[in-house]
């Protein structure tokens, strides 16, 4: 596989400039800052933007190129996003894109152990923000026809539920199977369950957020 830790810190600082670019791009794009928050956010990104080039330039070539088609997709986020139910997939494509199709490239034959993992990142990442894209409908534009929108909160509930069963499911195919993927399934069944417009935005951005941080742990201590 790639070099680990530049690939790791490469991915962790795009992440972060990713991240600040589509939850500040008004603000950046209108130079509103009104606060010493601002400054500081603004800040923040532009040293990830240094740690991401740095490490990027240390990269082979296939993998920077890679990585730039995964940014043109951060790129274009802002303007595909009035497409609602798109955002979603378009999401967790990205995610499965460079964390999992990026980092085997180096490998001259691939296991199907990848292709499940592929899969199965791709549908966890899609049930994981079922919480958020519930909770944003209180203050998304109606036109924005995001899947809560154009089905309803409970259709939408269950079909993140829905998502969690093959990605449990298909572990058991692996050669090499990985069974920290079944606390992490119901863990996020319980998550889209109880997400309710009443809830607190610490829901999402903190208890959501939370499990692929409690994953990691679960795949370095067990």
């Amino acid at each position: 596989m790639l070099k680990h830790s530049l690939y790791l810190s490469c991915v962790f600082f795009g992440t972060i400039v990713g991240y600040n670019f589509l939850k500040y791009f008004e603000v950046f794009t209108k130079n509103n800052f009104y606060s010493k928050k601002d400054y500081g956010i603004l800040g923040v990104s532009l040293f990830a933007i240094i740690g991401f080039f740095y490490f990027f330039l240390l990269l082979n070539t296939k993998v920077q190129n890679h990585l730039l088609m995964g940014g043109l997709f951060v790129l274009f986020y802002p303007f595909l996003r009035k497409l609602g139910w798109m955002k979603l997939f378009l999401v967790s494509f990205v995610v499965t894109y460079v964390t999992v199709y990026i980092p085997y490239q180096s490998f001259k034959w691939l296991p199907i152990d990848y292709y499940i993992t592929l899969l199965q990142r791709f549908i966890i990442i899609t049930s994981l923000l079922i919480p958020f894209e519930i909770m944003d409908s209180k203050t998304d534009a109606k036109t924005l026809n995001t899947l809560p929108q154009l089905f309803g909160i409970n259709r939408t509930k269950v079909f993140g539920i829905l998502l969690v069963i093959p990605f449990m499911g298909l572990e058991f195919f692996k050669q090499k199977a990985d069974y920290s993927a079944i606390p992490i399934g119901i863990i996020t069944i319980l998550f889209i369950n109880f997400t309710t417009l009443e809830r607190s935005k610490y829901y999402t951005s903190f208890w959501v957020e939370s499990v692929p941080i409690f994953w990691l742990l679960l795949h370095l201590f067990f």
